[in-house]
């Protein structure tokens, strides 16, 4: 588009040298299409047609926004189709000759999946029209050489594109002849223009303005990634003017102006050595120092323990598929697999060999226990890892060895059928591994070397917690003091506020340290009984039945074992949603505070059981399940109620925020903050249903990601609004949109 450029022209005159020349050219080769949209309103796919009408627009608007096809059935494309059924030529090839304009500016869309979308959409013409060779050669133009990286979020919203940009048309049809002609050349009265239809849709907006003035807006799509580095350069023209878009853009041109008279070459707000000067290093994310249990390993030395008698005598566990080299070497499975299958000539996945390899230097940790087996039936020892995973190339075979203390060696029958995989981490199956160990009980080697396997727990405090739980330390004195009061407590709270996390955080700060053993987690649900929780009758492979101690059983009866001071933990996840009389039996007195101790007959045992006054219950409880019932009164007066609420005003939240600095997070979190008062509000929902901190407190990688922010969006917060208001789509819709425009 031909552009006389008045406002700013000196700024624009300084600025224009430093654009690349291929983003000028994506621009020009476009500018045709802005010509005739905001001017005598023809096609230029097919010049016979005139498009770019009101009626036309508004018509393109309804087919998409008044029949939007919401759900995952199909693709946004096809749904496209689907809404362009039946409409008039026109009104198809504004909708392709937008989709032209949409994609032209995308870097990382392939000239194929260009051609392929315009292509779609033209079909649905008739008679079907041709591509202009201009087009055609636009269309082929290669990708990554101009213009932005179009993200999942920009690329996800065709129909909010198409939208956006009808309603701009219509506007602009309704302006009169002599306000068009006054605003054409003009853009900041352009991007006026379109401000004022909304600003629910900046990405598309964004990427209109740098087509028809490339002399004048960056080729960036994201409001956030503009804000970003104006923040990071806002100094160089003495500080931002304004936070409205046109002030934003207004700032960025200046900056430009700004680097342009130190820097020769033109360059993007991203090349190196421009970026540096905006792109703070942003802190890592959070990370959860989980510590790890021990794990149980069932392992082959040698086919049918063809080297167990060696390796015994060596005090080691070893590995052939010596052809691999050092594993240590080796980034992830699918690098091992590459070599293991070129050393071997297979053609066969490699599945569970890759696995062993990858497990054996990787997964297993010194303080394991170890297994050994020969075929499916025999165990000849047990012992307990002491070493890290090394590799022994002077060894003529069995390379890949670790060191292990066995401090068991004989001959037992295993319970039925082992696996006859060579290394199987069997730590899940709890039962099994009570079984193995009830085999080598009181039968310890005399010769073994007593060896302190097992590091102690990393510590944990209260000012950990308040770190990481986003609550006040009057709320974590209140729920320690409840806990230890009434040794039951349940953590009730709508989606995402961090039950779970804050749960086992709460039982590690009183214990001070992450000790797992004396922290379990089960998880309710409408089929869990008694006998799952408790202990009851189990088939077994026989055909007959076994007595089975379920997990309750057990962990009280460790906790019994121990210190009577030491406390121990059992959370109970999704309490609401089994039948609490039928899993909890006599429990139900028991577990009360001032009954612990009291004996009462089990159900399946003849013998007396007690909850020892050290074991304590957290269970948690989701507030906007709409499905579960009403608490059991009597649970209820056995229970502490500690109602969890968002945390994003807690001191920890605002810190790990502001320490982030991106514009997008602060942005969406407003629009929660927003959108919680409004479900709080509303008689049909309430405190309980509000959207919690956990949905934002922390990206899978090492920086802020849009795709992220636009994922849980799109995939965690519209589906969950969907559900809050789906007797009422607007209102849903209305908070979809305004989500969405946040990360923009």
């Amino acid at each position: 588009m031909a552009n006389t450029l008045p406002d700013d022209a000196d700024t624009i005159a300084i600025a224009l040298p430093s654009r690349p020349e291929a983003d000028m050219a994506v621009a020009r080769q476009v500018a045709e299409v802005f010509n005739h949209m905001l001017g005598d309103g023809r096609s230029v796919i097919d010049p016979a047609v005139t498009v770019w009408t009101a009626a036309a627009a508004e018509d393109l608007r309804r087919r998409i926004e008044d029949n939007p096809l919401i759900g995952p059935d199909a693709g946004q494309w096809d749904k496209l189709e689907l809404q362009l059924a039946g409409a008039s030529r026109d009104v198809v090839l504004m909708a392709a000759e937008l989709v032209f304009l949409r994609e032209q500016p995308v870097s990382n869309a392939s000239p194929a999946t260009r051609r392929q979308h315009l292509t779609r959409v033209l079909n649905l013409a008739e008679p079907v029209p041709e591509i202009p060779e201009w087009m055609n050669d636009a269309l082929d133009r290669p990708s990554g050489d101009a213009g932005f990286a179009g993200n999942q979020g920009y690329n996800g919203r065709l129909w909010l594109h198409l939208i956006w940009a009808a309603t701009f048309v219509r506007e602009w049809r309704g302006l009169s002849d002599e306000e068009r002609r006054g605003a054409v050349g003009h853009p900041w009265q352009v991007q006026q223009i379109m401000l004022d239809i909304g600003d629910g849709t900046p990405d598309i907006r964004n990427a209109m303005l740098f087509l028809a003035f490339p002399d004048v807006f960056e080729p960036i799509s994201s409001v956030n990634m503009k804000t970003q580095i104006r923040t990071g350069l806002a100094d160089r023209i003495g500080g931002a003017s304004g936070v409205d878009a046109q002030s934003l853009d207004r700032d960025l041109l200046a900056i430009r102006a700004s680097l342009a008279a130190e820097i020769a070459e033109p360059f993007h707000f991203w090349t190196p050595n421009v970026r540096a000067m905006w792109d703070t290093v942003k802190p890592p994310k959070p990370t959860v120092d989980e510590p790890r249990p021990r794990h149980h390993w069932l392992y082959s030395p040698g086919a049918q323990a063809s080297e167990w008698d060696s390796f015994r005598a060596e005090g080691i566990m070893a590995l052939g598929w010596d052809e691999v080299g050092d594993l240590a070497g080796y980034p992830d499975r699918e690098a091992i697999r590459v070599d293991l299958a070129a050393a071997s000539g297979s053609t066969s996945s490699l599945k569970n060999d890759v696995l062993c390899l990858w497990q054996f230097q990787n997964e297993i940790a010194v303080g394991d226990v170890v297994y050994a087996k020969r075929g499916r039936r025999e165990l000849v020892g047990r012992g307990e890892v002491i070493s890290e995973a090394r590799f022994e190339p002077e060894r003529g075979q069995f390379r890949h060895v670790r060191s292990v203390n066995w401090t068991h060696v004989g001959s037992w029958v295993h319970p039925g059928d082992a696996a006859v995989k060579t290394l199987t981490d069997i730590t899940s199956y709890r039962d099994y591994v009570g079984n193995l160990e009830a085999l080598f009980a009181g039968e310890e080697d005399d010769d073994h070397e007593e060896v302190e396997l097992v590091t102690p727990p990393p510590s944990y405090s209260r000012e950990a917690f308040l770190d990481e739980v986003y609550v006040t330390e009057d709320a974590y004195e209140r729920l320690r003091g409840l806990l230890l009061r009434k040794k039951n407590v349940i953590l009730a709270g709508p989606p995402g506020v961090g039950k779970t996390f804050a749960a086992r955080r709460l039982a590690f700060s009183i214990m001070g340290a992450k000790d797992l053993p004396r922290v379990q987690m089960v998880q309710f649900h409408q089929s869990y009984s008694y006998e799952d929780f408790m202990m009851g009758y189990r088939p077994t492979e026989s055909g007959g039945f076994t007595l089975a101690e379920g997990p309750f059983y057990r962990f009280c009866e460790e906790a019994r074992k121990d210190d009577v001071n030491r406390p121990y933990f059992f959370i109970i996840d999704e309490i609401n949603r089994g039948n609490i009389s039928k899993i909890l039996g006599e429990l139900l007195m028991l577990i009360e505070a001032d009954k612990r101790g009291q004996e009462l007959r089990l159900l399946y045992k003849n013998e007396k059981f007690s909850v020892p006054p050290n074991v304590h219950i957290i269970g948690m409880m989701n507030t906007a399940d709409r499905s579960l019932a009403v608490l059991d009164y009597a649970l209820r007066r056995r229970f502490g109620f500690f109602h969890m609420a968002p945390g994003f005003d807690s001191n920890g939240f605002t810190s790990w925020q502001q320490s982030v600095q991106s514009p997008a997070l602060d942005a969406l979190i407003g629009v929660i903050l927003d959108l919680n008062r409004a479900i709080t509000a509303d008689p049909a929902l309430g405190p309980g249903f509000a959207v919690g901190h956990s949905y934002l407190s922390a990206p899978p990688d090492d920086e802020l990601a849009d795709e992220w922010l636009y994922s849980v969006v799109e995939d965690e917060l519209v589906p969950l609004l969907d559900e809050y208001w789906f007797d009422e789509p607007d209102v849903a819709q209305k908070w979809s949109t305004r989500l969405r425009g946040a990360i923009a």
